[in-house]
């Protein structure tokens, strides 16, 4: 049991050093309770003598997979970054991302095939079957 708890203060230090870096400030309580609540979860595991090396496993691996994030994932590219993507021209339409061919002006058919007496195209919202909301 006391690797497991070894385990679980290495994973809290590994959070308040990583608020601390970023934030200049110690972390929240609810990063600390769910942290704990992890270990907790785990402890019950390990109280079971089949699944004690199990939890203890898994908890430093928590701990391992907590160190790997304090770093980056690598040096940036050197043409700079391709995200987001530049903005699309108003001529292109989605998504088959090719300019609109179509110089009408005129709406398109929405009425779904129900029998719409009036084709106006007009700023009253309409329902299913065509009148006026």
């Amino acid at each position: 049991m006391e690797a497991f708890i070894t385990a679980w203060l290495v994973g809290e230090g590994i959070i308040i050093y990583r608020s601390v870096k970023t934030l200049k400030a110690p972390p929240g309580p609810g990063q600390l309770l769910l942290s704990s609540g992890v270990f907790v979860l785990l402890g019950l595991m390990a109280s079971s003598p089949k699944a004690r090396p199990l939890a203890t496993t898994l908890a430093w691996g928590f701990d391992i997979a907590a160190f790997m994030n304090l770093w980056g994932t690598g040096k940036p590219k050197p043409g700079g970054s391709s995200w987001p993507p530049p903005q699309l021209p108003d001529t292109v339409i989605l998504p088959g991302g090719k300019p609109g061919t179509s110089s009408s002006t005129t709406a398109p058919d929405l009425s779904g095939g129900v029998n719409v007496p009036d084709k106006g195209y007009s700023n009253v919202p309409h329902n299913a079957y065509g009148q006026p909301l």
